[in-house]
């Protein structure tokens, strides 16, 4: 589908809270067409400490027929202060379905006159393809629009030309979550024409005017206060005023599609791909070969996606109806690559020809993406997995990756809505949500103190499940320079020398990562007099309490549940023996679990461990202030310190 995977382009035009601001100049008049605007004076209550404030986003979307529209927006935003620059950038993305018709911006001083207008040369045209896209027609025109003096106000208005209507506009009135003093979004469509919106977080009811053969829907809002920060926030689209409009008909590239249900969407997708899964007899026979002798459909299909992961690699293409429709099984096996639609198609294909049915997946990649609605039928969607249903299980599978377990789909993909299309139709599922128990970071060590309080540590971190992607994805293809520097700013400890480190399970197909080192600890612990003062919790110390705040609103949110276990021996220097230590640790919540213990095998060692559990990905904000304490308690207990006396 059209942007897989691609690079993020975010339109950098941010607001924020306020007082009443005094004067600021003439007022400025027709502002999108018969709107108006005082610029003399920011409404009281959408400036306090502000950077900058919205004063007008006018947004208008203008519907020819089912494959052609026009769409226009107006922004005029009041920058307060140096700090607020950055909202003087705009990001405009086009490609083939967007055709960038007009950009005109000007910069007006604090007392309302015309500093400058924005000359056409001062537009930079850039392209937008991510590295790793082969082929991909996105670009971005960026205007930037600057002034030293402030308070300054700047006025920007551009104009798409849209085809290939798959996609409508979504309004965002507020954007990233900034203050917004007026929002209007216009919908102009012909009268015949049938289309749906869903409003989120926002309670504005829409006026609608018959004009002639078209009809006109407009939804207005004014005076909204910009969201207060609060840590662990769900992302900002989950959070602000949204809403989102679809057509039930409509048009890309010849190819006309309903999207009025789910499985009239699914069978416009499934036909794009029909017949495109057809294989080279020479596939054909390895997939013979893998699979000679294997019962199970779920060992087949792990063969097979083994062999997927060897034989391929990803790379995204997406050039006009590419983004959508995937090159077939005989291209990716000839070329060895192809975008998350092209390997999933092949995929299928090695499993159709080994009896293993599997049908693709539309999902909304990303951890801090929002989830797909499953009541609004519509394209919410930017990557495609594997759905594989077998009598052992269902095996879901993401096929872009060259190291991702089987079976393993990764944070970005897991508990949340997926389109699954087949033959006959398509429904919503669920991916699976993966427990904490999946998600380990295991760290056993062994540290010998001497009597100067210098250390020797071999150590061994063991990563598995979501825990372990993160660590392929920083060092899968770095170099070995950047693979040290990546593991050096890990390293939580005040002063250290790595002496040596084995990367040689990053570059294996394995469902755990395992990273042993050798440090040197000089000074590791504090020498006062005839004691020692040692910090058991070697390298996995909380230390920051997140911000207290009074009446949360917001849900807790985390990327994925996990468990962390350390386990670190020490050997004592000799002539020393343990005066003091602290006690055993125990938090148990609905959410997580700590627990830290000291044990003494022998006169001349200890033994740490310490467990931390995290159960639930998201909380309700009446249990943030919980979270916040045991947090609070954590942090405590790891700077918790054992003291040794020479005897």
């Amino acid at each position: 589908m059209r942007r897989m995977q691609a690079t993020v382009l975010l339109i950098l035009v941010c607001v924020f809270a306020g007082f009443d601001c005094g004067y600021f100049g003439p007022a400025f008049a027709n502002a999108g067409g018969d709107e108006s605007l005082d610029i003399k004076r920011i409404v009281p209550g959408l400036l306090l400490d502000a950077d900058a404030v919205i004063r007008l986003n006018l947004h208008k979307f203008v519907v020819e027929n089912t494959a052609r529209a026009r769409e226009s927006v107006r922004l005029v935003i009041t920058i307060m202060n140096e700090k607020g620059r950055d909202f003087g950038q705009h990001v405009i993305p086009y490609d083939k379905f967007r055709t960038v018709k007009k950009v005109q911006g000007l910069i007006r001083n604090p007392d309302g006159s015309v500093y400058r207008k924005l000359k056409q040369d001062e537009i930079a045209d850039y392209s937008a393809t991510a590295a790793y896209s082969l082929y991909d027609d996105t670009r971005i025109r960026v205007v930037e629009l600057y002034h030293d003096h402030y308070p300054y106000t700047i006025e920007l208005e551009y104009e798409l030309e849209r085809k290939g209507l798959i996609n409508w506009t979504t309004w965002y009135p507020q954007r990233n979550g900034q203050p917004l003093e007026k929002g209007k979004f216009e919908l102009v469509l012909p009268l015949a024409m049938d289309f749906r919106f869903q409003p989120r977080n926002l309670q504005a009811e829409p006026k609608i005017t018959q004009m002639g053969d078209k009809k006109s829907y407009v939804w207005e809002v004014v005076n909204l206060t910009g969201l207060s920060y609060e840590p662990y926030s769900p992302p900002w689209p989950e959070r602000v005023p949204t809403l989102i409009v679809a057509p039930n008909k409509f048009e890309i590239e010849g190819h006309a599609g309903d999207m009025s249900s789910w499985g009239a969407f699914a069978a416009w997708y499934y036909r794009l791909g029909e017949g495109r899964d057809a294989l080279p007899p020479a596939v054909r026979q390895e997939v013979r070969e893998i699979t000679a002798g294997v019962q199970s459909p779920v060992e087949r299909a792990r063969k097979l996606y083994e062999y997927l992961q060897k034989n391929t690699r990803y790379t995204s293409i997406q050039l006009g109806i590419g983004g959508w429709q995937p090159f077939d099984a005989t291209y990716v096996f000839e070329k060895g690559y192809g975008d998350c639609k092209a390997l999933s198609n092949y995929m299928l294909a090695i499993l159709k020809a080994a009896d293993v049915p599997a049908f693709p997946a539309l999902t909304r990649l990303g951890t801090n993406e929002t989830d797909v609605l499953a009541d609004f039928p519509s394209n919410q969607f930017n990557h495609v997995i594997l759905f594989v249903p077998t009598p052992e299980d269902t095996v879901w599978l993401e096929c872009t990756s060259q190291t991702m377990p089987f079976a393993h789909i990764g944070a970005a993909n897991e508990d949340r809505n997926v389109l699954v299309v087949t033959p006959d139709s398509g429904k919503i599922v669920r991916t699976p949500a993966s427990l904490f128990h999946r998600n380990r970071q295991v760290r056993r060590a062994v540290v010998t103190i001497d009597a100067r309080g210098n250390g020797h540590a071999q150590v061994t971190t063991t990563f598995t499940g979501n825990q372990q992607d993160r660590v392929r994805q920083a060092l899968a293809q770095s170099s070995g320079r950047d693979r040290d520097a990546w593991l050096r700013n890990r390293i939580d400890i005040p002063r250290f020398r790595l002496l040596k480190v084995d990367f040689s399970d990053v570059d294996r197909q394995a469902t755990s990562i395992s990273l042993p080192m050798e440090l040197e600890l000089p000074r590791y612990a504090s020498v006062t007099g005839s004691r020692l003062f040692l910090g058991p919790n070697l390298m996995e110390r909380w230390q920051h309490v997140p911000d207290e705040v009074e009446e949360r609103t917001q849900p807790v949110h985390f990327a994925y549940t996990y468990e962390d276990v350390d386990s670190v021996a020490f050997h004592l220097p000799a002539g020393y023996k343990v005066e003091a230590m602290p006690e055993d640790v125990r938090l148990v919540t609905d959410f997580g679990l700590y627990e830290a213990t000291i044990k003494m095998p022998d006169a001349n060692s200890l033994v740490y461990r310490r467990a931390l559990r995290k159960t639930k990905d998201r909380l309700p904000p009446e249990e943030y202030a919980a979270y916040r304490e045991f947090v609070s308690k954590i942090v405590k207990a790891d700077r918790a310190q054992i003291v040794l006396v020479r005897q």
